[in-house]
């Protein structure tokens, strides 16, 4: 079932997938060509990819919201499902469409880097392993779980539409806080801030899923309409 679900997740989340993938390819190449030295491509790289990863993960979060209005849920659950099953493999889904993003810029990001010569140098090393890669992750599950949760226990309302069109937003600000934090502060303690700040994330990530159990009961995971 969780195979079915990754497919179907990849399906429909396929809009923001791709977005997440071309634009961060493009913006990648880009920073490769134009970068004037290895200094400013260490400075920059690692900040753009989990913006766009957490982008091209919302198709957890759109299976789950679909399938619950349409019914879907109901009927898994009648025929023995577990709900936290249900929930758990759409995050699975989000994680795997942010590692396709993530794969992706990283392979072509280092890959030219690498190609052109550039040593793997202490920061950007420092910079993917502590920021980039937990960031993306912490990013798109903060969003998807946030977005599930608040979906889930929304009233709907005529002529509203549902929150989760607000998700993707939840899905950038993480970064972007971070990155905004971490421009106020002294140089020499910038990595401290961005993985202290993601840690902060990835902990808040673990409250959510623990909240889930006691939020997402599974009156919840029927269909409202």
């Amino acid at each position: 079932m969780t195979l079915v679900t990754l497919r179907r997740g990849a399906l429909a989340g396929r809009f923001y997938l791709a977005i997440g993938v071309i634009v961060s390819l493009i913006l990648t190449v880009a920073l490769l060509r134009t970068a004037r030295g290895t200094a400013e491509f260490v400075a920059v790289f690692p900040l753009e990819i989990p913006l766009f990863a957490s982008l091209g993960s919302m198709g957890g979060l759109m299976l789950f919201v679909g399938d619950r209005s349409k019914g879907v849920l109901e009927y898994f659950i009648s025929y023995g499902v577990r709900p936290r099953t249900l929930f758990v493999n759409c995050l699975l889904v989000t994680m795997a469409l942010t590692t396709i993003v993530l794969g992706g810029s990283l392979a072509v990001g280092l890959g030219g880097y690498l190609g052109a010569g550039n040593p793997l140098s202490t920061d950007l090393e420092n910079s993917l392993l502590g920021y980039t890669i937990p960031m993306a992750y912490a990013s798109a599950l903060f969003a998807s779980i946030g977005g599930i949760i608040w979906s889930a226990l929304s009233t709907p309302r005529m002529g509203l539409n549902t929150p989760v069109g607000l998700a993707p937003i939840l899905g950038v600000a993480p970064p972007v806080v971070v990155l905004i934090v971490a421009e106020g502060v002294d140089k020499a303690a910038y990595y401290e801030v961005t993985l202290g700040a993601t840690l902060a994330f990835l902990a808040l990530v673990v409250l959510l899923l623990v909240a889930s159990s006691r939020l997402m009961d599974r009156e919840r995971y029927l269909s409202s309409m």
